[in-house]
């Protein structure tokens, strides 16, 4: 006799083909096939990634961005998505199996896989206290930079946890978040208090944050409160009893901020973060990781104030003083995707100076962030610690540097007359970390040099115009200097060290065609180096062309630079050289 069994899987899948799943409703909306082209004259292959900052400039790959979201009822919603990753799956490479390695086996990173990304269940579930539940992924963007920051984009499927938000009296709003914290983000990257121990927890550890926000007359206040705890597993005689796992770190960061408009005119906003790093049971002395080693409380400190409308038509001004201590630290502050600051920074063309893969520097201009620092700019083979994320960065992007230590003002006008708006921004900025004779074993940390006596002064001038001359050409022009002095050591000039960066930029653009947009800019960019009696000058132009094309669902852009200059990227006296570089990057994208 034949015996009929419903399994599992059968049962599932009748379940969700019947009546009482019908209210289920899928959304692909945002799934996108990209495909990615390199191209240079250095003829580097990546490493692993395909990307300008692995050392490659070579190589074309497709991935799929499969992304899902079901509304499974008014109250639940589930989603992700599925990605190919081709970080080395290249054209030339046959599908994957085109690469072995040094014993003759095929490469994984090379066979493009899929992988799970972003998994998260929200939950909606209208109580008077409670109205939102988030399990799973987050970019966790809800909170502040300077606390639990935004994770980069690349990393945005990494970060998981669990959120709650719920209403307050007076339109107020309480959230609450228990975020698993990455193991590098731990201290001694999660090895534990010691160098290379293996008494660590670091699987189940986390940082927890509550945050409350509510109006308080005319202004609206937000204060957090945010503490991570790091474990080791303890000694035992008895492992039928379990495994302690006391505490040896701690940090907690307290944040309140406030913004309002005393005027139709004048608008305010200013923020306090209070941070403390308190080391215990054997960690203090250790330096390994990115972690403050020592009992450390510090402050960061920012105020703005934004004129929107003065007596003088088109005329208005921003106004930022910033207080950011050298001993300030959050384990899950912002490491790259927020701009903290005001102020446009470094200049980005001489970014990453020295290596000839970046010899054009950087495209985009710097962003600020609150993660600890990871060397200076136009320091050759300065240290690279650090949390500040530049890795797995192509040219086009935007590099970041910490403002951890930084202190100074910055005022920006900016001026619209005869259709041509400008601004112009000063800044200074003075350093919380000059100091002689600093200890880099702690208790801060050792990214920070022993000797400095630093000021920075940033001067840039934007103008844009738009001529109606065929069709509307689109016209920009930018001129930028950043003067860095650092007398290092006070008991000699020898190693005084001074950078002074001028650069003038322009651009046209126009709309070639219905579907095609191009711009073309130049630039000339110097940099001088004095250190003690020796100088050191830098040049060099860059030429670029620019393409955007666009139809309803694909989207296609190029980038092609020509570099050309002269320079001592060492600093080493009689150690001048050619510079030369052509670098491309492009890519195509169908969005479903």
């Amino acid at each position: 006799m034949k015996r009929y069994t419903l399994k599992p899987l059968g049962l599932a899948v009748a379940l969700a083909l019947s009546g009482s799943a019908s209210a289920v409703t899928m959304d692909f909306s945002g799934t996108n096939f990209y495909m990615k082209f390199l191209d240079g004259d250095q003829r580097g292959a990546p490493s692993g990634s395909i990307d300008t900052a692995s050392g490659g400039d070579q190589g074309q790959f497709t991935e799929l961005n499969l992304v899902f979201k079901a509304t499974i009822s008014p109250k639940v919603e589930a989603g992700g998505r599925i990605q190919s990753r081709s970080s080395a799956a290249y054209w030339t490479e046959f599908g994957g199996f085109g690469q072995e390695n040094s014993v003759g086996n095929n490469e994984v990173n090379h066979q493009k896989f899929t992988k799970l990304r972003g998994a998260y269940v929200e939950l909606s579930p209208g109580y008077d206290w409670l109205n939102q539940v988030r399990i799973g992924t987050s970019d966790w963007g809800m909170f502040d930079p300077f606390t639990v920051g935004k994770v980069r984009y690349i990393d945005r499927d990494n970060y998981n946890g669990f959120y709650f938000k719920g209403p307050m009296v007076e339109e107020g709003t309480w959230e609450f978040a228990r975020v698993s914290l990455p193991t590098y983000l731990q201290f001694n990257y999660g090895q534990g208090p010691t160098c290379c121990s293996t008494d660590s927890t670091q699987y189940n550890e986390a940082v927890y944050i509550a945050q409350f926000k509510a109006p308080v007359g005319a202004a609206r206040v937000a204060a957090s409160y945010q503490t991570f705890i790091d474990h080791k597993l303890g000694t035992t005689t008895n492992a039928f009893l379990g495994v302690s796992a006391p505490s040896f770190y701690k940090n907690t960061v307290l944040a309140l901020k406030a913004d309002g408009s005393p005027s139709d005119t004048l608008e305010l906003r200013g923020a306090l973060y209070r941070s403390t790093s308190e080391p215990s049971g054997g960690a203090a002395g250790e330096m390994w990781g990115n972690t403050p080693t020592g009992s450390i409380n510090d402050s960061a400190i920012k105020v703005d104030a934004d004129v929107t409308e003065t007596p003088v038509e088109g005329l208005s001004f921003n106004f930022q003083y910033f207080n950011i201590g050298a001993g300030y630290f959050s384990t899950a502050a912002a490491r790259r995707e927020s701009d903290v600051l005001l102020t446009e920074g470094s200049e980005s063309a001489w970014y990453n100076w020295g290596n000839p893969m970046w010899s054009g520097g950087a495209t985009s201009d710097y962003t600020q962030g609150a993660a600890s620092p990871k060397g200076r700019p136009g320091v050759p083979n300065g240290t690279q610690n650090g949390l500040t994320d530049n890795d797995y960065m192509d040219f086009n992007e935007s590099p970041a540097e910490s403002v951890i230590g930084w202190k100074g003002l910055t005022g920006v006008g900016k001026f619209d007359v005869a259709d041509t708006p400008m601004s112009l921004e000063v800044t200074r900025v003075g350093y919380n970390n000059n100091w002689q004779n600093y200890a880099t074993t702690g208790p801060l940390y050792n990214v920070f040099p022993v000797n400095q006596d630093r000021t920075t002064n940033i001067f840039v001038y934007k103008l844009n115009h738009n001529f109606d001359q065929f069709g509307g050409i689109d016209a920009n022009l930018k001129f930028k200097r950043v003067d860095d002095t650092d007398k290092v050591s006070a008991t000699t000039a020898a190693d005084d060290r001074a950078v002074l960066d001028n650069g003038i930029s322009a651009s046209l653009g126009n709309q070639l065609a219905p579907d095609l947009y191009g711009t073309v800019s130049v630039g000339g960019y110097h940099r001088r180096v004095t250190v003690g009696a020796n100088s050191f000058l830098n040049k060099k132009a860059i030429l670029g062309v620019k393409f955007s094309y666009n139809l309803p669902g694909f989207e296609m852009g190029l980038l092609s630079q020509w570099i050309k200059g002269t320079g001592n990227p060492t600093e080493t006296v009689g150690a001048n050289v050619s510079v030369r570089q052509y670098r491309m990057k492009a890519f195509a994208q169908v969005n479903f």
